[in-house]
């Protein structure tokens, strides 16, 4: 069976698991996935294998070298030539938009997401993101940017499917009957595609102009802007298999329009396959439709068209953000985009360990091949046997370590950076002494060159074990180690094996160096399995006590976020951060840990915290949830491999701008009279003093409790709990100089924002009563220095429809519009928006969109105290 065959049904069968649902109900559906992707990588191997086993890695070296110089010139132009067309897919996105950014910056924007796109695959994912972070940057909102990255990934679609549907019907592909697809016909398959692309265009002219779809607002290109697609995709893909076309030898013999259609072909199995850069799926498709006999031959053209056309673009995007601190004093382009809001931070991590897993891996490969003959009698002469054995040995384990580490570079674990560190200067060094590796010594230079710089953003003190060392982790190490074996094995497999290899050391003889290395390097990965394994769980967990009140207080009386107070209710469990002045306030429902809110403390120790309180839940079979929480976090929740998705909005009174002047405040001043007319005052009562009035309030909260037919909420809001209300002040409405009224006081740290938690009123309060506190509140926190009122989140609002917006968007909106029977939505932001306030969006984050129902119901039940309170007041 050929290989793109085998990649069809591969596919096929991981959408049927898919469409069965079968892995949302295991629990380690994440690590079967993996396994599945991990058996897809070493079948295409095993092809590869078929195809090269007539062949020696000698002649594959001999063809690489015999390469032109000018020919790989000509490939790095062509590289750089369709890195240029991959910005007028910005260009336009941006025009589609309606948005206007300087040429430069889109320029400097396309070129980063699209080299690290290239190299890690999932494009729109990888590069989307950058984008995303990138764009915002710059200004632009939500919406402009989801526009451009819909519309550029959906360019690159467009030209990837006129492509293949133009090639498949002029020159397609032969598939011989013996492959046992007799069914299969690409002309045909050339016809529907372009069908595809002219019925596209046809929607674009029918229409024009804006239309609804379920009250949703759809804006389509114009057809000029949909012709301009289809163009400009086609040439970003003829370009780029021109790239590896001129890499060719002449002897293939292949015409240029017979190779596209086979480019094209490989290329979209690759991209179905979500392999990074469609590693090995890519190459072996394209290997089983070239003459057999060229296949020695068109390895080399390979090798150097993945290293022009995805690694040089990666390095050189990684030196650009590794050295932006430098590059930003001179250059204002860098000083206003990188530097803006978190890019710089949330993208730099995540391409230093792309590019040190690539690093490692190009070290550790190449103690699997022969080093040059030409520069053995050099080194023979400069250094001692022993020194070079031990320099071959250590380079293959250090290339293995840097693979490990690049992924504690992705979680911006400090130690991970330190040690990345010193092994890429070893095996910069060793690669000299191994075999004057003088290309391997320039890539961990230039690597060394990129990272050095971005000290500060790996402050993360966590496990390193906990953290890099997971299941899955070690699963792609091992296969990593497979090919690294079979590299080794198929580059001497002239050398005949014999048990004295084990001991022979020579210049000359390099088969036992490999063999010592695999060895090595099993023995590595054993280890360190075995020091995971019988590593100890220490309890991370604490539930509220006593002894838990001196680590709460100092973090809470330091937040700036007043639902800390939270925190001292008697439901929640902690999660402390390594120097107990940050934590997590969680609860537990059915299979979610639910944390209330951002992590408490400072937000250099949130990473930390994010994904240790993830790697809490997972360890006892449940799934992570952040409720009600910020903006200013999304990247940590992001970065744990969280979705986010908004809940609604948070209204804040900006006190310094308050003022009741004016025709709006009109009917407000007149409830403060009203009220003062007929005997109320305005009263806070101290933390000293609660305690003598906890029972006048607690008969005023009885009083409302059974007016309302209610009973105490919990979780996200307080309750009369005496214990956690006798740590903050009441204001209180009197009347006859009694309580009538009372909410208890949340007031943040540096006297950033004062809140109220509990609001209720007795039946013999005047009409009014609680706006009447709100009012006098508002102004007796403007007195005393206080930044911000906090009214509190008004569910399911401030939702934007329009054509963009995903699924649990209009779902959201679709019950704040049409859901006031089951709660008052629009009248709860109705009130609040009495007061002027700023809307702040809360989210909530999940580890997938198949997990927010089960997260909701969970908080639903947490807030009411068990299911059944869900559905009573």
């Amino acid at each position: 069976m050929p290989a793109f065959v085998f990649v069809l049904h591969f596919r096929m069968l991981i959408v049927l698991i898919f469409r069965m649902r079968l892995l949302s109900y295991l629990k380690n559906r994440h690590f079967l996935l993996l396994l599945l992707y991990a058996a897809l990588l070493i079948l295409m191997a095993v092809f590869l294998h078929s195809f090269l086993h007539k062949h020696s890695i000698h002649e594959i070296m001999s063809d690489l070298n015999a390469i032109p110089a000018y020919k790989k010139i000509a490939a790095v132009g062509l590289t750089a030539f369709s890195f240029l067309i991959l910005t007028l897919y910005d260009f336009m996105g941006l025009k589609y938009a309606g948005a206007k950014i300087e040429k430069k910056q889109v320029m400097l924007a396309s070129f980063i997401s699209y080299a690290f796109g290239n190299s890690i695959g999932l494009s729109m994912l990888a590069s989307g993101s950058v984008r995303y972070r990138y764009y915002s940057a710059c200004g632009l909102s939500f919406s402009d940017i989801s526009k451009v990255i819909i519309f550029t990934t959906a360019t690159l679609w467009i030209g990837l499917i006129a492509t293949t549907g133009i090639t498949f019907v002029f020159h397609a592909p032969l598939i011989e009957s013996s492959w046992g697809l007799p069914f299969i016909n690409l002309n045909y398959i050339g016809i529907a595609l372009i069908a595809l692309i002219i019925g596209y265009l046809l929607v674009l002219f029918r229409y024009k102009e804006p239309f609804s779809i379920y009250s949703l607002n759809v804006s389509l290109p114009s057809p000029s802007l949909g012709f301009m697609q289809v163009l400009v995709g086609c040439a970003d893909w003829v370009v780029v298999s021109a790239v590896l076309y001129v890499l060719l030898p002449d002897s293939l013999n292949i015409g240029y329009f017979t190779f596209l259609s086979i480019f094209m072909l490989a290329q979209t199995a690759g991209l179905i396959s979500h392999v990074p850069g469609g590693l090995l799926v890519f190459e072996t498709i394209l290997l089983s439709f070239l003459p057999q006999e060229s296949v020695g031959s068109a390895i080399g053209a390979l090798l150097v068209f993945r290293i022009t056309y995805y690694i040089l673009p990666l390095l050189a995007a990684a030196c650009l953000m590794g050295f932006s601190e430098i590059l930003r004093l001179k250059s204002t382009v860098i000083k206003h985009l990188l530097f803006a809001g978190r890019l710089y931070n949330a993208v730099t991590p995540m391409l230093m360990a792309a590019v040190v897993f690539i690093g490692g891996t190009y070290l550790l490969f190449s103690g699997a091949t022969p080093v040059n003959p030409d520069r053995l009698p050099l080194l023979a002469k400069l250094i001692p046997l022993s020194l070079m054995e031990s320099s071959h040995f250590l380079a293959s384990l250090i290339g293995m370590g840097l693979i490990i580490l690049s992924r504690g570079l992705f979680k911006k674990i400090d130690l991970a950076y330190q040690l990345t560190l010193i092994m890429l200067t070893a095996g910069a060094v060793l690669s000299l002494l191994k075999g004057a590796e003088i290309e391997t010594f320039f890539l961990q230079s230039v690597i060394i060159f990129a990272l050095f710089p971005t000290r500060r953003l790996y402050n993360k003190k966590s496990s390193f074990f906990g953290e890099v060392l997971t299941k899955e982790w070690f699963l792609t190490i091992m296969v990593i180690f497979l090919v690294f074996t079979w590299l080794g094995f198929f580059s001497y497999k002239h050398v005949e094996y014999r048990s004295e290899l084990w001991w022979t050391f020579t210049f000359d003889d390099q088969a036992p160096r490999f063999l010592r290395a695999m060895v090595g390097l099993f023995s590595m990965i054993a280890a360190l399995a075995f020091f995971k394994l019988i590593q100890p769980s220490r309890p991370v967990a604490a539930v509220y006590a006593d002894d838990m009140r001196k680590l709460i207080e100092p973090v809470v009386a330091k937040s700036e976020d007043t639902t800390a107070y939270l925190a001292y209710l008697p439901d929640k469990q902690y999660l402390f951060g390594e120097d107990n002045k940050s934590f997590i306030m969680y609860g537990t429902e059915g299979r979610n840990f639910i944390s209330m809110g951002d992590p408490v403390g400072p937000e250099e120790s949130a990473a930390e915290l994010v994904f240790r309180f993830r790697k809490l839940s997972e360890e006892h079979g449940c799934r992570a949830v952040f409720y009600e929480v910020g903006a200013d976090y999304i990247p940590h929740y992001l970065d744990a491999g969280l979705k986010v998705f908004k809940i609604g909005e948070q209204a804040r009174v900006k006190l310094t701008d308050f003022s009741m002047e004016g025709s709006h405040w009109s009917g407000m001043r007149n409830t403060l009279k009203k009220a003062e007319k007929e005997g109320c005052s305005f009263r806070i009562f101290t933390k000293e003093e609660i305690s003598d009035m906890l029972p006048v309030f607690r008969e005023i909260s009885d009083d409302w409790m059974k007016s309302k037919n209610s009973r105490e909420k919990q979780f996200s809001l307080g309750c009369f709990n005496e214990d956690y209300l006798i740590r903050m002040p009441f204001a209180a409405v009197m009347k006859d100089d009694k309580p009538v009224a009372f909410a208890n006081l949340w007031l943040a740290g540096s006297k950033h924002e004062i809140s109220i938690d509990l609001m209720r009123y007795s039946d013999n309060a005047p009409k009014g009563v609680m706006e009447y506190l709100f009012l006098k509140l508002i102004l007796h926190g403007k007195e005393q220095g206080y930044e911000y009122f906090n009214l509190g989140m008004a569910p399911l609002s401030g939702f934007e429809l329009h054509s963009f917006s995903p699924f649990w968007n209009r779902l959201a909106g679709i019950m704040y519009k049409h859901g006031e029977r089951f709660y008052n939505f629009k009248g709860l932001r109705s009130y609040k928006e009495k007061f002027k306030p700023q809307w702040e969006p809360r989210y909530i984050a999940v580890q997938s969109v198949f997990a927010l129902p089960s997260a909701l119901k969970s908080v639903a039940s947490l807030i009411s105290g068990g299911t059944a309170g869900i559905f009573s007041k």
